[in-house]
């Protein structure tokens, strides 16, 4: 089916116009986090296993950029359902000392401890494994290993995928861009750390929006160019 360019414009203007809106807010220095969830409630070893429901607010706009799955990379902590609490964000490809877990237990660096455990919470959230309680399981307990040092391994899997991890960070060169970790501030014991997988970057979907809005200009262009009388 052919378009007439003008549709073509009409379209690509108004995707450009929606991702700049669906566009989340700069970074505040602070937010506020709070558990509403705790996912379909499955639990291993006497614990509450990721992924977890939550929110996030922007503590300069008061506006909530997130709601949706988080996932917890501290065993020792406790947190609780509607208890919210302030947190500081940073990627987890790019520490910069915020992070709670600044010595490292496994025997690889801080950072690559980050990277591993954000490509377990990318490969938790798979559609396979994000409701499979083994699955939920194995990767909680593996995350807890690397950063807490938490050996309990109930489902027996868990020591594998920390090796599927740093094979993923070590040999393939997997960076935990695509993750932000939220860390309890100021006081690091107000709640537990978590992980939250990011939706793909704003400047993507832009680029997207850009690429219609080029196209319906083109489009519009050749249909000036041609002589009277031709049929579109």
């Amino acid at each position: 089916m052919n378009l007439k360019p003008r549709y073509v414009l009409t379209i690509g203007l108004l995707g450009l116009f929606c991702l700049m809106q669906a566009a989340p807010p700069a970074h505040a220095d602070t937010f506020t986090m709070e558990l509403t969830g705790v996912g379909d409630g499955a639990s291993a070893a006497g614990v509450y296993i990721s992924p977890y429901q939550g929110t996030i607010t922007d503590n300069v706009t008061h506006t909530r950029i997130f709601n949706g799955f988080v996932i917890c990379d501290d065993f020792n902590t406790e947190s609780y359902l509607n208890d919210p609490w302030t947190a500081v964000a940073t990627n987890a490809g790019a520490l910069n000392g915020n992070e709670k877990f600044q010595t490292s237990l496994s025997g690889y660096t801080v950072q690559q401890n980050y990277n591993a455990v954000a490509w377990l919470a990318n490969m938790l959230l798979l559609p396979g494994n994000v409701t499979n309680s083994t699955a939920q399981t194995n990767y909680s307990f593996a995350i807890w290993d690397i950063m807490d040092g938490q050996t309990t391994d109930p489902d027996g899997g868990a020591q594998g995928l920390i090796a599927d991890a740093y094979y993923n960070v070590v040999t393939n060169g997997y960076v935990g861009s695509d993750v932000t970790v939220y860390t309890p501030s100021p006081n690091l014991n107000a709640s537990q750390e978590f992980l939250v997988v990011n939706a793909p970057e704003p400047s993507t979907l832009l680029l997207l929006g850009l690429g219609l809005l080029c196209l319906g200009l083109a489009a519009l262009r050749k249909q000036s160019l041609r002589p009277e009388g031709l049929a579109v």
